[in-house]
């Protein structure tokens, strides 16, 4: 039979037992609690690292995005501002600087080809008239619409600029004959002569232009713009309204243009046989 004092143990002992056993259950169901805690930490984590992500990733497209706008925008300036300082203002033709550089183009295309091209000078009649009677906006207009008329007449291997003021160049890149370019000429003055309505006015328009032809008019731009001009101012002087090729045996250089000490003779060769020297179209 157990004695009091060991009964009293075993009882201190079983009560120190439940105690710990508490403890325990209690350790253990906080231990559930932080694994549960650290679980929902990290899907929380996660959760946050990808928003993160998400955001830095949206951001970065963003700024990707705004980086390429920004440089097509730039690109786009660029490409306007060359066009602008290449083109002319009013009628949106290449002006003399990039007209100069394809007649240089053609002429060296020419000559590796053994191939002809052929450069119209033409100027507008009477245009002081329109500018002084109607006012400088429908000369303005007219010169534009002339512009359009020349363009819609050439070829897309071709070329036209306004040289300045009511001037206009025409570069044929490539001519088999002189009658090509006499052709060529035609359709041009009976375009320009077509009936032209700017606002309530209807203008009547015609002009007079000049041919030269590489090589026999000359064998570079100077020479050919030159000599198209002279046969131009010809014309100018005999009424106008039509066309006309270089003719070595005529004055070079028109008197409102005077002749640079090293231009292009009058003597130097003999007029090239081709036909029509003269040609006329009525108007429309």
């Amino acid at each position: 039979m157990a004695r009091p004092t060991e009964k009293k143990k075993v009882a201190t002992a079983q009560l120190t037992l439940a105690r710990l056993q508490a403890e325990a259950e209690h350790l253990r169901a906080e231990l559930a609690q932080l694994h549960q805690d650290l679980a929902e930490a990290r899907r929380d984590a996660e959760a946050t690292r990808a928003t993160l992500l998400r955001e830095a990733n949206e951001h970065l497209v963003l700024a990707a995005l705004q980086a390429d706008r920004i440089a097509e925008q730039a690109l786009s300036e660029l490409d306007e501002l060359t066009r602008s300082s290449q083109h002319d203002p009013l009628t949106g033709t290449p002006n003399r600087n990039l007209m100069l550089d394809r007649l240089e183009s053609a002429i060296n295309l020419a000559r590796r080809r053994s191939t002809r091209i052929a450069v119209f000078f033409l100027d507008l009649d009477n245009f002081k008239e329109i500018n002084d009677t109607l006012g400088h906006a429908v000369g303005d207009e007219i010169l534009k619409l002339v512009a359009d008329r020349l363009v819609a007449v050439v070829r897309n291997s071709d070329a036209v600029s306004r040289h300045g003021g009511d001037e206009f160049l025409a570069l044929l890149a490539e001519v088999s004959h002189a009658t090509d370019a006499a052709m060529i000429a035609g359709k041009m003055l009976s375009a320009i002569a077509a009936p032209a309505q700017v606002g309530d006015s209807l203008v009547p328009i015609s002009a007079s232009i000049g041919i030269a032809l590489y090589p026999e008019d000359g064998t570079d731009a100077t020479t050919l713009i030159a000599r198209a001009d002279a046969a131009m101012y010809r014309i100018k002087r005999s009424g106008g309204g039509r066309f006309a090729f270089h003719d070595s045996t005529s004055q070079c250089a028109p008197p409102h243009r005077p002749q640079q000490p090293d231009g292009p003779s009058c003597n130097d060769r003999k007029a090239p046989d081709r036909a029509p020297h003269d040609g006329k179209v009525k108007k429309g």
